[in-house]
Parts: C-alpha cells; structure tokens; sequence
C-alpha cells in the first residue's frame, strides 16, 4: 500500500461513473444521477477531466481515486461503427478500479445488460457477479438499490422512479437550451447533479 500522504483524498460519498456515452444509455446516465442523489452520493465521471488536457489519464485516475466507490458498465462490448471496434474504455477504467481497491478502501461495482455475457467477454472477473440492468432505468435503479441502499435509509423504488422522471424532463429542457441532443457534455453534467440534488430535497429524500 502506497503511504497515506501519497493518497488522494477521499470523499466517502463520492462514485465516479464509467460508463458508455452514447443515444441509447442516456436514460439510464439520468437514472444514475438521480438514484445515486437520492442515495446521498455524488456522481462523477470523466466528464470532469478537459478533453485536450495533458495527462488525462492520470487526471481520470485521480478522480476516480478521490471517489470512495465506482460504477462500471461493461454493456457495451459489441462492434461499434464506422470503424467496428470494441469500446475498450470501460474495461480499461475498470482496470483501474480493481487496481486501486488493491491499495485503498475502494468499492467497485460492475453492472451489465444481460446475465451470464459478462463470464465470455471479460472471464478473468469470474467471481465479482454483475448487476443486470436490463438496459432500463428501472433496471438501474435496483442495481443501485443492490450495490449502494441499506434497509433503514434507503428510498423507495416508486421515489426513485419519479426522481428519475423529473430528472429527465429537466434534461430535456437543459439540452432544448444549449441546442444539444444529449445529457454527455461537462456544463450539462454539473446542471443534472443539481438539478437532481435540488429535486431530492425538495422531495425530502435528503436534507
């Protein structure tokens, strides 16, 4: 274990998001967002680091290094088009994870669209079982529910649900506003954690 003044700070409600960015998983980023507000965590994710900055590799493990716990979907392990190639950043970034746990108190949770793939696409994990989401937001919200609720605090699914409903109507206009068809750029990011915070004290899911 590296000496603990060599350490990033911790913030033990903070999880970092690895996860794809594409049309299709952008109800389930909202439904993260707004479970993971409702839960009392702050999300982060690679959104946070400049994309033309030097040393973004480093600065992406610094960020997930300060998060107390990561979520990673490995879902998409198709071809993707035009040059059909994998995504190899998601199991890279869980690398990482896996990596840091080995040296610090960090919980990371994998999460995956259907059962049994993942024990084909990335068999050296066999024995850290993946939460399946469905490809749903409701899917979402119980893997989070799994991973991160503990029976005497956490809310309900249909609180959840409707956190995750108005989460998305705020997206939309958020994107109407920039002109953007997507919740994957840095300043729409910040607007959805307190878009959502500001929801869940409203909905007194927290203080």
């Amino acid at each position: 274990m590296l000496p603990a003044e060599s350490l990033t700070p911790v913030d033990g409600q903070d999880v970092f998001l690895n996860v794809p960015f594409d049309a299709e998983y952008a109800p389930l980023f909202l439904a993260l967002i707004a479970g993971l507000t409702a839960l009392g965590r702050t999300p982060h994710c690679v959104l946070e680091v400049p994309g033309g900055s030097r040393n973004r590799l480093e600065r992406i493990f610094s960020l997930m290094e300060s998060c107390d716990a990561s979520i990673h979907d490995l879902s998409r392990i198709t071809l993707s088009s035009p040059q059909d190639v994998p995504r190899f950043n998601m199991p890279f970034e869980l690398g990482m994870a896996y990596a840091l746990a080995r040296k610090s108190p960090h919980d990371f949770f994998v999460l995956e669209e259907k059962p049994f793939r993942l024990q084909v696409s990335l068999s050296d994990l066999n024995g850290h079982d993946p939460h399946i989401h469905d490809c749903t937001p409701n899917g979402i919200l119980r893997c989070l529910l799994d991973c991160l609720g503990t029976p005497s605090g956490a809310p309900s699914m249909a609180d959840l649900e409707e956190l995750t409903r108005q989460l998305a109507e705020s997206a939309s206009k958020i994107q109407q506003e920039m002109r953007l068809t997507g919740p994957f750029h840095p300043y729409i990011f910040r607007r959805l954690i307190l878009a959502a915070s500001e929801i869940s004290k409203y909905q007194n899911l927290i203080q």
